[in-house]
């Protein structure tokens, strides 16, 4: 391994954990505590890091709560520890979270950010990835317009690309053989299971899921409603999946679909249902309202997103995706990886984060 990797994989290591065990470091990369010990002193000489007795520190002091690490990055400031883009479908809508927890990675650990957003069009999230392998970027997050990857020509980017690739809130399963991809994304099969149980809990016995037909995340609920329902004793009912097509630029034509579908609930003695996304719960909570339907009492509501459904009339109890802690952790993953192909043999990662419930209003008498 040459010295400049082994200096950036020092420092990688004192931007994550904030010390370094000279002995164990070099256990660790497979070479000799001398040369480390050598490494850490030209490191030390640029001000790169502080040495005490058996490895070194970050530069400015030991690392610890309440004590900022002098490798964090800043535009104008030192050279940043890697450089990492990250391509996402929206910044306006879910996707801020995961960018907000990326960006705290990245500051935490010394990392230069930089987004592009695809909008959900695949040319334009193609172009973005060529526009960043063009700049030289050392690792790669990348949130796919589509639900799969499998037969896409962004595949065949990622697949080709030379930097660590960290796949967010996609599955890619079905793209295992194609590169060595990585992902990190939240479980909504377990989100879905977490809404149903707990309108199950409530005595509801006839629950629908209504949803955007073109929605990425609309597989993974589907799946997990069925199963909660499944495990519940319930038999498979495929007409409590709603799907919802999208009204383009009519919000009327939309208000009549709900309202459509809020009758068929009437008809078909179903009592609640989980509406995914946010902006459509809080539609049907105001269909309720406008037709003299209670919520919770004639029929109870939970939105699937939570980033708007605490500020209906009528707050909504809402499943939470981990969007943070996706963000954070996509990042930290694809900084792990970096340089790892020059020394380390750690396998390749798939990691799904829970979401959570929060209570309120709609569910709630």
């Amino acid at each position: 391994m040459l010295s400049e990797d082994r200096q950036q994989l020092i420092l990688k290591e004192l931007a994550l954990h904030g010390s370094l065990n000279a002995g164990e470091f070099a256990a660790k990369i497979g070479t000799s505590g001398m040369t480390i010990r050598r490494d850490l002193a030209v490191l030390a000489e640029r001000g790169l890091l502080e040495r005490v007795h058996g490895g070194a520190i970050s530069s400015g002091g030991q690392s610890g709560p309440g004590t900022s690490r002098s490798t964090t990055w800043r535009p104008g400031g030192r050279r940043p520890l890697a450089t990492i883009g990250m391509i996402v479908p929206s910044a306006s809508y879910y996707f801020p979270g995961v960018i907000r927890g990326a960006e705290a990675a990245a500051q935490e650990v010394g990392v230069r950010l930089v987004l592009g957003v695809s909008n959900y069009s695949g040319p334009e999230e193609r172009r973005q990835l060529k526009r960043l392998y063009e700049h030289g970027v050392d690792g790669i997050l990348v949130t796919p317009s589509g639900q799969s990857l499998a037969g896409t020509e962004t595949l065949g980017l990622l697949a080709e690309a030379e930097v660590p690739v960290v796949v967010v809130e996609r599955s890619i399963d079905d793209a295992l053989d194609h590169g060595r991809l990585e992902s990190v994304r939240s479980d909504h099969v377990r989100g879905s299971e977490i809404a149903v149980n707990h309108l199950l809990g409530l005595g509801h016995h006839r629950i629908a899921i209504c949803l955007r037909e073109d929605s990425p995340t609309a597989p993974q609920l589907i799946d997990g409603f069925h199963l909660a329902l499944q495990r519940a004793g319930h038999s498979r009912d495929d007409s409590l999946v709603r799907n919802m097509p999208r009204a383009q630029n009519d919000p009327q034509a939309h208000r009549v679909m709900v309202d459509g579908i809020l009758s068929w609930c009437a008809r078909s003695q179903v009592t609640a249902a989980i509406v995914h996304t946010d902006e459509d719960a809080l539609q049907f909570a105001s269909a309720c309202q406008e037709r003299g339907t209670r919520i919770p009492e004639d029929f109870a509501i939970i939105a699937y997103d939570d980033e708007i459904a605490a500020l209906g009339a009528v707050p909504l109890t809402a499943v939470a995706p981990p969007k943070y802690d996706v963000g954070h952790q996509a990042l930290v993953m694809c900084l792990n990886r970096i340089g790892a192909g020059r020394g380390a043999t750690s396998a390749l990662q798939r990691v799904n984060l829970s979401p959570a419930l929060v209570v309120r209003d709609s569910t709630q008498v």
